[in-house]
């Protein structure tokens, strides 16, 4: 795609149409049925752990990453509901979270 197939509206404001794309897509993906997900624990070869500590880390890993798409999809849902400088502080505080949970995972958004 070249720049003379975008539509120049669209980029006057890009993060309205970028969360206009994101957001149905990850409210779909954190409604789907999904396979895999992060270890959220750093575990190296020296770490050797039981089945039941495996399972432990697995849990809260799981829990850990619903709890992240749903902080993800948050930050996109205010984004499109107001401006800025509409948003109360912790509006504002709850889509940097996300944002930045965003970017942490997005080699993560796959299933």
């Amino acid at each position: 795609m070249t720049k003379a197939e975008i539509n120049e509206k669209e980029l006057w404001n890009l993060d309205g149409t970028l969360t206009n794309y994101i957001l149905p897509r990850i409210t779909a993906f954190r409604k789907m049925e999904r396979h895999g997900y992060p270890v959220l624990e750093p575990l190296g070869e020296e770490d050797k752990v039981s089945e039941e500590e495996w399972k432990a880390i697995e849990s809260r890993s799981m829990l850990q990453w619903e709890n992240d798409l749903r902080s993800i999809e948050l930050a996109f849902s205010l984004m499109s509901k107001s401006e800025h400088f509409e948003r109360s502080e912790q509006a504002n505080e709850d889509i940097k979270i996300g944002l930045e949970l965003f970017a942490k995972h997005y080699q993560h958004l796959w299933d």
